[in-house]
């Protein structure tokens, strides 16, 4: 006979399955997939796939352990992080090869006696003025040249590219000597300007 004040334990409830980490693994993965097919913007991707890919093999470790049912999500979250980093590094070699190559086109500076060709810089300023000059990855921003001065620089490159130089009066006096400037490649005039208030020669290396 059964005593009516006993009752039956009830069964324990079942716990409930740890999915957090795998559904976070594909949203990160997913979303770090989107981005990297972005050029630039795809930089962010980085930590998104790769934090994505981690949270994703612990979520599927987490389903193999019976603790955890999102197996697909799990997977999903895999391939997006694990597609979109190789998407990362694949773009992360297309700008090295591009800075590589433009780095290669640039001219590079060295001996004028011994390089390929020898960029002869030459400025004469009619009032106090202020120069700058540039040649590939060789600049000066500001010098100054007092009134009656010449200044001249040669540049040794291996592969010819974009100078300019410019000298502009640092006041205004209309009725002072013009500055004058003048571009000279391998011994050859290329550009020669003479102006009162600023005198420009540039030279594009074509």
């Amino acid at each position: 006979m059964t005593n009516p004040q006993y009752a039956p334990p009830s069964p324990a409830a079942p716990a409930r399955p740890k999915n957090g980490l795998g559904t976070a693994g594909f949203v990160l993965g997913l979303v770090g997939l989107v981005f990297a097919f972005i050029p630039l913007i795809g930089v962010v991707a980085w930590p998104l796939v790769i934090i994505g890919l981690i949270l994703s093999l612990v979520g599927l470790s987490r389903v193999r352990k019976g603790v955890a049912t999102n197996k697909g999500l799990a997977i999903a979250g895999i391939v997006c992080s694990a597609v979109g980093l190789v998407i990362c590094i694949l773009w992360t070699a297309v700008f090295g090869a591009a800075v590589d190559k433009v780095n290669d086109s640039t001219p590079t500076s060295g001996d004028p006696a011994t390089a390929a060709h020898q960029i002869h810089l030459d400025v004469t300023a009619g009032q106090r003025s202020n120069l700058s000059w540039t040649s590939g990855l060789s600049i000066s921003n500001q010098e100054v040249v007092e009134a009656g001065q010449t200044w001249s620089k040669t540049i040794g490159v291996e592969d010819l590219g974009l100078t300019s130089i410019s000298i502009t009066p640092v006041g205004t006096d209309l009725n002072a000597r013009p500055n004058t400037c003048k571009i000279t490649v391998d011994g050859k005039p290329v550009a020669e300007n003479s102006n009162v208030v600023a005198a420009i020669c540039t030279y594009t290396g074509s």
